[in-house]
């Protein structure tokens, strides 16, 4: 029925698609309690993830990665600009380009955000007995075959 969760019944594709968006969402409504996250979005904490995990990066690249218009990013990097987590530099191999680069307020706010983000999971996953999340570790394993062979060395859980 419209406006229905998708089941087991309906197709594994159905699930997938009803199921990832819902987790995430719980997900970050956990974090979102948490001090570092403020006023903080889901797409802003994003920003400064790629660049704190690949350093100084053109704002129409992380628009890409993010799979969003230039014109949201460039209104993301404006608010985190604002809030001195980000500041814009010139891209000497294309002066049409801005680039941006993190804060040392930045590093710290993108990794305390991560952090909690992490013990967030933590605590949804707390609840599993051990065999349930074997299984889903394993399922999320498995799941990484859905992804294009660039993104698939992200999702590799780190140690920082």
């Amino acid at each position: 029925m419209p406006g229905e969760a998708a089941g087991a019944d309906d197709g594994l594709e159905a699930w997938l698609v009803a199921t990832i968006p819902l987790l995430m969402r719980h997900l970050l409504a956990h974090a979102r309690r948490r001090p570092a996250w403020g006023e903080m979005t889901y797409q802003q904490y994003n920003v400064l993830r790629i660049i704190d995990g690949e350093g100084p990066m053109a704002q129409g690249e992380i628009a890409r990665r993010l799979l969003v218009s230039a014109p949201v990013v460039t209104r993301q990097a404006t608010a985190l600009a604002e809030a001195g987590l980000v500041e814009r530099q010139p891209d000497i191999s294309d002066r049409r380009s801005v680039r941006l680069a993190l804060t040392t307020r930045g590093v710290r706010r993108v990794r305390a955000m991560r952090r909690e983000l992490l013990a967030a999971a933590g605590e949804l996953l707390a609840p599993l007995p051990g065999t349930q999340r074997e299984s889903v570790a394993a399922a999320l394993g498995q799941l990484r075959v859905l992804l294009p062979a660039s993104n698939r060395q992200s999702v590799v859980p780190s140690r920082r």
